[in-house]
């Protein structure tokens, strides 16, 4: 699945963020904040094209003009289970990446490319990032 050029849900608050739009922090990539901020993305953008192939497939299997007859009760459970557990994850590189935004790189490198004072809210109480635990049942 390609996801180099896919669009993902946080584009424009890393682009506010980081005060220039993702295509060229593609020639940042040695800027460990941007190197950071680009894998995170680029798993967003895998699971998020994910999630859209499971609603997608869900769609069409309920669609109003399908036979109910043709409704498969195990084919459903395992692509509503697959939808959680891709929701969840998602939510998680999310979550990582407002992490890292927020984080911005540190005042020590004055190298290093700083974020716009746009970047978004961060809160001393938001949640520590995790690694992602999801376990995908069996296809």
């Amino acid at each position: 699945m390609q996801t180099g050029n896919s669009s993902t849900s946080l584009d424009t608050q890393i682009e506010v963020a980081f005060g220039r739009p993702i295509t060229a922090l593609h020639h940042d990539i040695e800027t460990p904040d941007v190197r950071r901020v680009l894998e995170v993305r680029a798993m967003l953008a895998v699971v998020e094209r994910h999630l859209e192939q499971i609603r997608d497939r869900l769609h069409t299997a309920t669609a109003p003009d399908r036979n109910c007859a043709e409704l498969a009760d195990e084919d459903l459970t395992v692509d509503a289970e697959w939808l959680a557990a891709a929701g969840r994850s998602r939510n998680r590189h999310a979550q990582d990446i407002t992490s890292l935004l927020c984080a911005g790189p540190p005042a020590s490198h004055p190298n290093q490319v700083r974020m716009a004072t746009g970047a978004p809210a961060c809160s001393a109480s938001s949640p520590p990032v995790r690694a992602s635990t999801t376990v995908l049942p069996h296809r």
